[in-house]
């Protein structure tokens, strides 16, 4: 019995000690995985878009009608490294619902090294994308069956010196 009290101690210790880890907070700055990505261009709805994008913490900004396609813009304040950033999602659809778009830019994070071996099975094209012509942006361009990624990173002269400004877009086919 002396050696029984102390194991079920040692037990309940253990499980919450695992429960306070499986809670702890996110990490500063999650970004959705391509999967993700490729599921929320597949929903040609732009109010189920509203609420998948408010849950990873970006808030609406304007709603830019246009001939062919409407385009939502989300913002979020992340800040790094004590450096503030602001991360913008845009989901564009097309009016008659045939498909969709979404492009993440940030500075925050390196989405080549997050993205790139997510996109493993995906086959890797070359990029005749406007932003791949530009000297200073560095594309890699990916397709499926489905979907068509560009994935670029951006050098851009910044007032206090140079950083970079990544992209990533996902378009239904």
């Amino acid at each position: 019995m002396k050696a029984f009290l102390p194991t079920i101690c040692l037990m309940f210790l253990t499980a919450f000690s695992s429960q306070a880890q499986t809670n702890a907070p996110a990490a500063t700055n999650p970004f959705p995985s391509i999967s993700t990505l490729t599921n929320w261009a597949s929903l040609n709805s732009q109010s189920q878009f509203d609420i998948a994008i408010r849950a990873v913490g970006f808030k609406f900004e304007v709603k830019e009608p246009g001939a062919e396609s409407t385009s939502y813009t989300y913002i979020r304040k992340v800040t790094v490294n004590e450096v503030n950033y602001t991360d913008r999602i845009v989901y564009r659809i097309t009016n008659n619902n045939s498909a969709s778009i979404i492009s993440l830019v940030t500075a925050s994070t390196d989405l080549v090294s997050l993205y790139t071996p997510q996109l493993a099975t995906f086959k890797n094209n070359n990029c005749k994308t406007e932003m791949s012509k530009d000297k200073n942006t560095t594309c890699s361009c990916y397709e499926s069956v489905n979907f068509a990624i560009d994935l670029c990173d951006e050098r851009v002269k910044l007032t206090m010196g140079d950083g970079n400004k990544y992209f990533v877009s996902v378009a239904k086919k």
